[in-house]
């Protein structure tokens, strides 16, 4: 039966129904949309928080780090400021220093101190970043103002005490929360092993030279500063010794011991600044030019084919081109930017040893010939230092050039180097040594822990009668990959390889997604060789599928 009362108000209803359904779907559509922008911005600040140690590597790590391994050195630069008188008499005496003076480097020195080692404990989170670090650059700052009237060694000193503040001061401003461009959090970064151990092995050789010139220089009645230049060259073996050679007995014996524990040292500090390059190097530089190259390949695809990559050879044969595209770019970028830092030191040292040494008619040929001989510390001693400025600018100098000769040595051994030996077996297996065959070495050790566990799990896999279950699949490819743990170099695989393990992760048979591989923590960019993410992936997915089954066996 027909109402007519009601087709008007039902109409009325339909109308505002349909009104509602068709707003709750814009809703939703609003809702996916923002849903959408939100899951890409949140993917950008992932982005931007991965690279940004990266970006920001200089300020925040490399600045604090230097400012660390500068003040010991800086300090004993003011030490010998103030042992040193710095006027000299028309006959060559040196004339005493007056009360006020001695007062004002004292007072410089008790600064730095005061700085350094509220540096270190900042660097040990013993002490607020933001509280200390203002006190350590205005300490830092007045050290080097007090300091800056006086003669060579203190101005030496100034000038890296000036450094240090500029450093500290950079980094203090790009971490301070109420700062707009804050870059990184308000504190020092963690230092890895090589930062730890380059910042403590140069303050023990700071002291360890200090002890040697005080010892050298009261057994042979030397100055102390002229005991720290000697102290200098010996450790460093570039043996000039024509100016002070030891006259005495005492000196000689104590010579035998303290050299050979010195030379350690400065071995063991040439071993860190080669580790620390070469970490920033591979490590970070590497996987940011990787990281480049990935994102404008990304780039050119569509948003479908970003969303949902399903991963094929062919792009597998991509990431491996720009993989090692990045490789030889870093290698002969760092050699270029070493042979560079190898040429300023030497010629910019040899313009400064002209001038400081023009009393001895030095040419810019002679002081060439000078510098290079001592940056390859090979020393002959016919030239040698005699101003009251060229002796302490030699301790500082040779100080930075055996560093850069040893990481100009470094990235020859892995371009230059390589040529070399390359062309030589080259050319003897077509000649002389046609035997020969070369292969690339490593050292093939077992990596026990894991290997065991992947066979203990595969075995008791293999005597419950699920031989072929997924846990013994991974264990068994667990157990194989281990052999490659201790690889040098380390090994890369093949598609075929990385497509079976793909497989084992997703656990998907027909397809696999190989966005993990191309993130920013997969292989690629994490850092770890492959061996050691493709084991750490799998151990997590065993441990995954065995507690599932664990689980459906219990009561």
């Amino acid at each position: 039966m027909n109402d007519p009362g009601l087709e008007e108000p039902i109409e009325m209803i339909a109308a505002e129904v349909n009104r509602e359904v068709e707003t709750r779907g814009e809703h939703s559509n609003v809702k996916r949309r923002k849903s959408s922008q939100a899951k890409k911005a949140e993917e950008e600040r992932e982005r931007v928080d991965f690279l940004r140690p990266t970006r920001w590597w200089l300020v925040s790590t490399l600045f604090p780090l230097i400012s660390g391994t500068l003040g010991p050195l800086a300090n004993l630069f003011s030490v010998c400021a103030l042992v040193q008188t710095w006027r000299i008499g028309p006959n060559g005496e040196r004339i005493n220093d007056p009360g006020w003076l001695v007062a004002i480097n004292t007072i410089s020195l008790a600064f730095a101190l005061a700085a350094n080692f509220l540096l270190l404990f900042t660097f040990a989170r013993r002490t607020r970043y933001l509280v200390a670090l203002p006190i350590i650059i205005i300490l830092w700052c007045l050290a080097f103002i007090a300091l800056i009237i006086l003669y060579y060694y203190a101005l030496l000193s100034a000038i890296l005490y000036a450094t240090i503040s500029l450093f500290l001061t950079i980094n203090y401003t790009f971490a301070h929360p109420l700062l707009p461009f804050r870059a990184y959090p308000p504190t020092f970064d963690v230092l890895t092993i090589p930062q730890r151990t380059l910042m403590l092995q140069t303050t023990s050789f700071t002291l360890y030279l200090a002890l040697g010139a005080g010892i050298f220089s009261r057994v042979e009645h030397w100055d102390f500063v002229d005991g720290v230049y000697w102290a200098d060259y010996t450790l460093l073996t570039i043996g000039l010794g024509s100016d002070f050679p030891l006259q005495t007995a005492t000196a000689r014996g104590l010579l035998l011991p303290w050299a050979v524990g010195g030379i350690i040292i400065v071995g063991l500090v040439v071993g860190s600044v080669r580790g620390l390059v070469l970490e920033r190097g591979k490590k970070k530089v590497g996987n940011r030019a990787v990281a480049r190259a990935v994102t404008k390949w990304r780039d050119g695809k569509t948003d479908s084919e970003a969303q949902i990559s399903l991963w094929s050879k062919e792009d597998f044969d991509t990431m491996r081109g720009i993989q090692e595209r990045a490789s030889v770019a870093r290698k002969y970028t760092a050699l270029g930017v070493s042979a560079l830092a190898f040429v300023v030191v030497w010629f910019c040292g040899a313009l400064v040893f002209w001038f400081t040494e023009a009393q001895q008619k030095w040419s810019y040929f002679t002081a060439l010939y000078f510098t290079y001989t001592s940056l390859l510390t090979i020393g002959y001693g016919d030239l040698i230092p005699q101003s009251n400025s060229g002796k302490p600018f030699f301790v500082l100098w040779s100080l930075l050039a055996v560093p850069a000769v040893t990481i100009l040595i470094s990235n020859m051994g892995s371009t230059v180097v390589d040529w070399v030996r390359n062309g030589t077996l080259w050319v003897g297996q077509r000649t002389l040594l046609p035997e020969m065959t070369y292969k690339n070495g490593t050292i093939e050790r077992l990596g026990g822990d894991v290997a065991r566990l992947g066979g203990a799990v595969e075995k008791a896999e293999r005597d419950r009668g699920s031989g072929g279950g997924l846990a013994a699949r991974i264990a068994r490819e667990i157990r194989l990959i281990s052999v490659d743990m201790a690889k040098k170099p380390p090994r890369r695989y093949e598609w075929e390889d990385w497509l079976r393990w793909m497989k084992l992760l997703s656990g998907d048979e027909k397809s696999v997604v190989g966005r993990d591989f191309l993130d920013d923590d997969g292989p690629l960019l994490s850092g770890a060789s492959e061996t050691e993410w493709i084991l750490d992936k799998l151990c997590r997915r065993l441990e995954e599928v065995l507690d599932a089954e664990l689980g459906r066996r219990s009561p």
